[in-house]
C-alpha cells in the first residue's frame, strides 16, 4: 500500500527546516510511515529532495520527494499537483493531508481518482481569518474539504465538535511530542537566583509576546528573572526593543532546530504562552513534557491541554498583571512549580506521546484504505 502526504499550501521541507521542525517530519513521521506503507510519496510545494535534510539512504528508499524543478506560484502548484504526478498519486491508495489549506490537490485527486484523503483540522480557519475575502474563501475551502474527507484527524474535542457539524467523520488524534526527548533533565540546572522564562514560537501578533515582556518587566523588582525567547517572525525588532524599554532581560535564541530544543526547556524554570488564539500548541506539550511548570492563557487551545491550578496556571491574555501574578506563584513557590510540572508530565506522556499518536494516524489510513496493515520493515 503506498501512501501520499500533502503539506499546507505552499509548503515543503524546506520551511520546516527554516522553522527547526524539519526533523519532527523525518523522525516523527516519514520513518514510521515508511515503516508501515510500501512506498510514502511527500509532495513539496519547493524545489527540493530529501537527501538535502538527511542522509539516511534507507529512509529515501522508501519516501520519495515530488518537488517542482523550480519555484513555482502555490495557487498553481496546489491546482496541478494532480496532474504533474498523476502517476504517483494513481498508486496511492489514500492520502494524508497535514493541514486543512493543503486539500486542495486532495481534492481534485479524489475527482479523478477516486482516491480517499484524511485531513488534519487544527484550527479553525474560518473563524480565525481576519473579515474579508480572505475569510470568504477559507471558510469554504473549510466546509468543502471536511465534508469530502474520508476522515478528519481533529487535535481538540471542540475541533471534533466542529469538524461534525459540517458532517465530517471525526477522530480525535492531539497533536504529539517526542516524550522520551522531551523530558525532565533530573538535574537542578540553577547556577545563580535567576529565574528563566521560556517562550518558544512564532513572533507575531496573535502569539502576544508582548504582554509577556510587559508581565516580566513588573516582577523585576521582587523577582530576578530573564526571560529566553525560540522563535522568530515579523514582530522580532519590536519586541526587542519593548523589552530593552522595560529594562527586561531577554535571550533571544533565535529559530532553534528541533533537536536541540529539550535542552533549552531543560535550561527553562517556567513556561509561557500569552497567545489570543492556539489550536493545538506543540510547544506548550513540549514544555509540558519537559516538566515545566506552564503558565497559559485562556484560550481554547490552551485549555484543551492545561488545567488550571492542576497542570499548569491559566490567565487572562489582555491582563499582563494577571500573567505577571501567575509567574510570580511558579518561580517564587517551589513546591507549587514541583507539583503543576510533574502532574503536567504525566499528562503529557499519558496523551500526547509522539509514536503513540502517529500509530493512531496509520491505523485509521488503513481502515480508510480498507487494507491490512504492512508489516513493519526493520532498519
Amino acid at each position: 500500500m503506498n501512501v501520499g502526504l500533502l503539506p499546507a499550501l505552499g509548503s515543503g521541507l524546506g520551511d520546516l527546516a527554516a522553522t527547526g521542525q524539519v526533523a519532527r517530519l523525518v523522525d516523527g513521521y516519514f520513518r514510521p510511515y515508511a515503516h508501515a506503507f510500501e512506498r510514502v510519496y511527500y509532495v513539496s510545494y519547493l524545489p527540493e529532495t530529501l537527501a538535502c535534510f538527511t542522509p539516511d539512504t534507507a529512509l529515501a528508499e522508501r519516501v520519495t520527494v515530488l518537488a517542482p524543478p523550480r519555484p513555482t506560484w502555490r495557487g498553481w502548484r496546489a491546482l496541478t499537483i494532480p496532474f504533474v504526478h498523476d502517476a504517483e498519486l494513481r498508486r496511492c491508495a489514500v492520502l494524508r493531508v497535514f493541514q486543512l489549506t493543503g486539500v486542495v490537490p486532495a481534492l481534485i485527486a479524489r475527482a479523478r481518482f477516486g482516491t480517499p484523503y484524511v485531513t488534519t483540522y487544527g484550527f479553525s480557519y474560518g473563524l480565525l481569518s481576519r473579515p474579508g475575502p480572505t475569510r470568504v474563501m477559507k471558510s469554504a475551502l473549510e466546509r468543502i474539504g471536511l465534508r469530502r474527507a474520508a476522515a478528519v484527524i481533529a487535535t481538540t474535542d471542540a475541533l471534533c465538535r466542529r469538524a461534525a457539524a459540517f458532517g465530517a467523520r471525526a477522530h480525535l488524534v492531539p497533536n504529539g511530542v517526542d516524550t522520551e526527548r522531551f523530558a525532565p533533565s533530573g538535574e537542578d540546572h540553577r547556577r545563580t537566583d535567576e529565574r528563566r522564562v521560556l517562550y518558544v514560537g512564532r513572533l507575531s501578533a496573535e502569539k502576544n509576546v508582548s504582554a509577556v515582556i510587559a508581565a516580566i518587566g513588573k516582577l523585576r523588582s521582587d523577582v530576578a528573572v530573564r526571560l529566553v525567547v525560540a522563535g522568530d517572525g515579523p514582530l522580532r525588532d519590536r519586541l526587542l526593543a519593548e523589552a530593552r524599554d522595560a529594562g527586561v532581560m531577554l535571550e533571544w535564541l533565535g529559530v532553534v532546530p528541533q533537536p536541540a530544543l529539550p535542552d533549552v526547556y531543560r535550561s527553562a524554570d517556567a513556561f509561557v504562552l500569552a497567545s489570543f488564539t492556539e489550536g493545538h500548541p506543540k510547544a506548550l506539550v513540549e514544555g509540558m513534557a519537559a516538566g515545566l511548570p506552564c503558565v497559559v492563557s485562556d484560550c481554547e487551545g490552551n485549555r484543551s491541554l492545561v488545567t488550571d491550578g492542576v497542570t499548569g496556571l491559566v490567565f487572562d491574555a489582555r491582563r499582563p498583571d494577571e500573567l505577571a501574578a501567575q509567574l510570580r506563584r511558579v518561580l517564587t513557590d517551589g513546591d507549587l512549580a514541583r507539583a503543576l510540572g510533574d502532574a503536567a508530565r504525566a499528562t503529557a506522556v499519558e496523551r500526547y506521546d509522539l509514536g503513540t499518536m502517529v500509530a493512531r494516524e496509520i491505523e485509521l489510513l488503513h481502515r480508510v484504505a480498507g487494507v491490512s496493515p504492512v508489516p513493519a520493515v526493520s532498519r
